[in-house]
């Protein structure tokens, strides 16, 4: 009799417990979520969720925003627009350093740019000199520039535009080159302009780096982790299914980014996506070195590395997701 009753008295408890957790889950929230122009196949958590239902069945609906590159949607998530950023890892950690209250908690993907030049430039040592294009200050492709440089030791002149002007330069001789991310960068090889070829990927310059990020308003990081927890269920559910499905996932990415099938099959294989989608801290490392010594930060406003990215990353909410998604799929299989 008193086992039974124990057995009744924690019955009650879970299910007083799952009443509260549905309770939370139904509670409907407008998420203001940002990414890249053009940029689903370095952001496909975002498309692929909408697509299959997965931030509905979270409890979110989500009013998307899109930004020419990183650095403007950071301004536009410090001034308290956005919920979630899908983002590049160098304008994130420049925001965090400067002060905003962003939290990345999960990789959106790994590599995925290049560096497309005229049929002229057969080598890197041909770059001497030369004009070429970058989405941007603060960018992660404007970063491995830098790695190009003191690499190979070669000087470029550097000129920052829109990564949707930098083909239309590189058609008109007005830049010998640019990186950017793709497919942005395959486009030109796919469309034939100046011979163009990719010369270096970011595999290259700096091999399996952190690109893009899934980062959320820090204090919801504090005071509402159940809220950060449904973002990243939906995140890991839809970069399972991009693994698991990838050309059916090329024909999501293509149809929400407007782009041609074959381009981005092209540039696919160039990105990674991986799964569990941990955030690869030690290229982070990098990035914040490499920051500071092109004068974008001071080491006043990064101090100490690890300690920062402790403070700006939190990957706990990843093993929660993957140990939740197992559990369900166990009990399905039941």
């Amino acid at each position: 009799m008193r086992r039974w009753l124990a057995l009744a008295a924690v019955a009650a408890i879970l299910a007083a417990v799952a009443l509260t957790w549905h309770a939370r889950r139904a509670e409907v929230v407008e998420l203001r979520v940002g990414h890249l122009l053009a940029d689903e196949l370095h952001q496909p958590g975002w498309c692929v969720a909408e697509e299959l239902g997965y931030i509905e069945e979270e409890g979110f609906k989500a009013v998307h925003f899109e930004y020419a590159h990183g650095p403007e949607e950071m301004l536009h998530f410090a001034a308290g627009e956005l919920d979630v950023a899908y983002v590049g890892a160098v304008p994130f950690l420049r925001a965090r350093a400067k002060g905003v209250d962003i939290v990345a908690v999960a990789s959106s993907n790994t590599e995925g740019s290049a560096l497309v030049v005229s049929a002229e430039i057969k080598s890197v040592k041909d770059l001497d000199g030369k004009r070429i294009g970058t989405p941007g200050i603060g960018t992660i492709q404007n970063y491995m520039l830098n790695v190009v440089e003191e690499k190979w030791g070669v000087k470029l002149e550097r000129r920052h535009y829109k990564v949707t002007e930098l083909i239309k330069l590189f058609e008109k001789g007005e830049i010998d080159g640019y990186i950017a991310w793709e497919p942005h960068a395959s486009r030109a090889v796919y469309m034939g302009i100046r011979g163009a070829h990719i010369l270096l990927t970011s595999r290259d310059l700096l091999p399996g780096h952190q690109c893009c990020v899934v980062a959320v308003r820090g204090d919801w990081i504090r005071e509402r982790p159940d809220l950060v927890l449904r973002i990243v269920r939906w995140h890991v559910k839809a970069m399972k299914w991009v693994n698991e499905h990838p050309e059916e996932a090329e024909k999501v990415i293509a149809r929400y980014s407007g782009l041609d099938i074959e381009l981005i099959k092209m540039a696919h294989r160039i990105v990674k996506h991986p799964y569990p989608p941990y955030l690869h801290l030690e290229s982070m490392k990098i990035m914040l070195r490499g920051l500071i010594e092109a004068g974008d930060l001071t080491p006043e406003e990064v101090g100490d590395l690890d300690e920062f990215l402790r403070e700006a990353v939190d990957q706990s909410f990843i093993e929660q997701a993957v140990r939740g998604l197992q559990l369900e799929l166990r009990w399905l299989m039941r």
